[in-house]
């Protein structure tokens, strides 16, 4: 994450406060009052939070700048921005001894090994002693709101006392942020006001010196808004340093403070966050109803193999071979789920293969829930109904888990192929034509995983129902330093706005699209069939969800999308800067549906993907796992629009729908969807 120079960031104030044209400047169009210094992302983004006059005056007094006699002239805000008092909803986190809990500790100096301590964090004004490198605000939240803080630890480093790693803060009607729940109690601060401000959490400092981490994460409603890592030196004759404690946050859903993005939000079974460790492994920070709280590590190697081992089933699935696809190296890599020529032993025989690898992958994780072993049957039991689950990710591609594969019903993984039976009751609902979403399998009620079966049937059981895909409804929105908000709504009262760049040769084009134009009436179509009609399109127009039907592939490391005729060029990232593609509102839903695609699976098209969250602002991303067939393409994107456009779905909901819709059609390829999204984001 880029550092903040702090001297540049008092320059900037003094010259907003000094120069009254740049100020008015600054007030209706920042990026242009913004551009004549070299700032990075998080300087950038630091200045989001001033949007009024109040806020430029109180950043000038942290700063210590002097105002010059009578204030500076009021000038109106940015239309649409915040004018609360984010200064005043800062986020401050630091350290405190044992004995004398209510005194921050100097962040110069370093942590003695094997001590106890406290950890805080308090939301307010800006704290003298707070080691945050960049204090970031809450947003404004809705009344009574509250926000569960989660500490994690990291394997080996800092230690957590007891039960002592949530506490909760609730939003009151005067807008402070104020403890409703501590999550550790001081006995010296018994009875204080300071309690009422301040969480506090008791942690034990280890016996090796070094540098040691933990990890701070709010949440609301299950939803992760902000994660913090700390970060403490920790010495046995600590000495002053240049920064031996710091907070930086390496995580956040917002960045400009929208509250209407967090009013709308819905609630959250189950929030996972995925990140890099540092040392070459993996954390998983997990966080669900009830205050569901646990982590787990895998290493970066035995993540990286889970994931290929899933990507592998799903390439024998789609193709017949578990190497990525490429038609012209191997010829036999043919679509097996043609309409007419699919049959209930290819369907059973793919879903063996697919929980197998689901469930391994599955089980590997939730073994390592911090040596716990209640804790893998509480998730267990909180994931069986259906529920909204967030997969927090930051832009790098190893920041990625394929969570639509897990499958968390008890399997014995080993059996024979024909020791496996699958679920009756789905095999009479796709024999029968009944929808999938109606029968008990769907809502936590598989009759095969009943406890009154014996143990030895239930493990050769298989039902689709066990994966996550199929059960819940998954978003993965990025978290990129310059992008902006993940929107929860895409402003659309009326009829929605396509704009659509498609390759020409796709045998069912024509249809796919009369069908998607006819999904509401007076729905708008721009349509574009050359690349550079495309680029056009994606700059003149203001629409709600932009589609691709189109092939991809890789060329010198850089992932392309593919439109219009063959022989055309494709359409990299830096396209979107260099045509200025900019969506300011409405932020659209980009749909990059790509069949026949060569060597760009998710570590390759992350790179495209985030281009459109970061430089043209999408609200979203939705890509594929694994390369597609046209049939995949129509089916699932048609059923998905109806679902997304017509009935007003969430995308997670939305794509939850139409991998049903696929499988009431015995295919379960409708798991290769990823959504680089929220999942409550809908049309509004």
């Amino acid at each position: 994450m880029a550092t903040v120079n702090r001297d540049l960031l008092q320059q900037v104030l003094q010259d907003l406060i000094d120069d009254e044209n740049l100020r008015q400047l600054f007030f209706t169009d920042k990026a242009s009052a913004l551009s004549r210094y070299s700032l990075n992302p998080s300087e950038e983004r630091w200045f989001s939070r001033i949007n009024s006059m109040a806020d430029l005056e109180k950043e000038a007094k942290r700063f210590e700048i002097t105002l010059k006699s009578g204030s500076p002239k009021e000038v109106t805000p940015l239309p649409g921005a915040d004018t609360g008092d984010s200064a005043g909803r800062l986020v401050n986190t630091g350290f405190a001894s044992f004995n004398q809990p209510q005194t921050p500790l100097d962040y110069h100096v370093p942590l003695n090994t094997n001590q106890d301590y406290y950890f805080w964090l308090e939301v307010g004004e800006l704290i003298a002693g707070a080691i945050d490198e960049l204090p970031q605000p809450l947003p404004p939240l809705p009344p009574n709101a509250r926000l569960q803080v989660v500490l994690f630890p990291f394997a080996s480093e800092f230690a957590l006392t007891g039960e002592e790693y949530i506490g909760e803060l609730k939003q009151e009607e005067d807008g402070a942020v104020r403890v409703s729940r501590p999550a550790t109690r001081p006995r010296a601060l018994l009875g204080k006001p300071i309690m009422r401000q301040r969480l506090f959490f008791l942690v034990h400092a280890p016996p090796r010196p070094g540098a040691h981490r933990l990890r701070c994460n709010i949440y609301y409603q299950q939803l992760l808004i902000q994660s913090h890592l700390v970060t403490m030196q920790v010495a046995v004759n600590p000495q002053p340093t240049e920064r031996a404690l710091s907070t930086v946050v390496d995580y956040t859903l917002s960045h400009t403070l929208d509250i209407h993005n967090f009013a709308e939000m819905e609630s959250t079974k189950l929030s996972l966050m995925l990140n890099d460790n540092g040392n070459g492994s993996h954390g998983f920070r997990f966080f669900g109803e009830g205050d569901f709280q646990s982590n787990a590590t895998l290493s970066e190697t035995a993540l990286q193999d889970l994931i290929e081992q899933t990507r592998q089933a799903l390439r024998m699935t789609a193709w017949g071979d578990d190497q990525p696809y490429n038609p012209k190296k191997n010829p036999n890599q043919v679509y097996r789920y043609q309409k007419g020529k699919i049959t209930l032993s290819q369907l059973r025989a793919d879903l063996i293969r697919l929980a197998r690898n689901g469930y391994r992958f599955y089980d590997t994780l939730i073994t390592q829930l911090a040596g716990d072993k209640l804790k893998a049957r509480q998730l267990r039991q909180m994931m069986l109904n259906t529920g909204q689950v967030q997969i927090a990710t930051k832009q790098a591609a190893n920041q990625y888990v394929p969570a639509a594969l897990f499958y968390d019903y008890r399997l014995d993984a080993n059996l024979g192929e024909a020791d496996y039976e699958l679920c009756p009751t789905f095999v009479d609902a796709i024999t029968n034509k009944k929808p999938l979403a109606e029968t008990p399998c769907f809502h936590g009620n598989c009759p095969t995983q009943s406890e009154d079966k014996p143990l030895e049937e239930r493990l050769r059981m298989i039902c689709p129902s066990g994966f996550w895909g199929f059960r819940h409804n998954l978003g993965m929105p990025l978290s990129i330093a310059s992008a902006p908000d993940a929107p929860s709504s895409i402003p659309c009262p009326g009829a929605p706005e396509f704009t659509v760049g498609a390759y020409q040769g796709f045998q069912e084009r024509a249809e796919h699209e009369k069908r998607l134009q006819a999904l509401q009436n007076g729905l708008v179509w721009h349509y574009a069939s050359s690349r550079d009609d495309t680029l056009k399109e994606l700059n003149q127009t203001k629409p709600h969800v932009v589609y691709f039907y189109c092939h991809g592939g890789v060329a010198n490391n850089v992932p392309f999308i593919l439109v219009g005729k063959e022989g055309e060029r494709g359409i990299t990232r830096d396209n979107l800067d260099a045509f200025d593609i900019f969506w300011e509102e409405p932020r659209p839903l980009v749909f990059i549906n790509g069949c026949h695609t060569t060597a760009l699976e998710p570590e390759q098209a992350i790179n495209l993907v985030s281009g459109f969250v970061e430089s043209a602002y999408a609200a979203g991303v939705i890509g594929t796992e694994i390369t597609i067939f046209e049939p995949i393409a129509v089916a699932f994107a048609e059923e998905f629009f109806a679902r997304f456009v017509t009935q007003r779905q969430p995308v997670g909901e939305a794509i939850r729908g139409a991998r049903l819709k696929m499988l009431e059609a015995a295919n379960p390829l409708g798991l290769v969807y990823i959504p680089y999204v929220m999942p409550g984001l809908k049309l509004g």
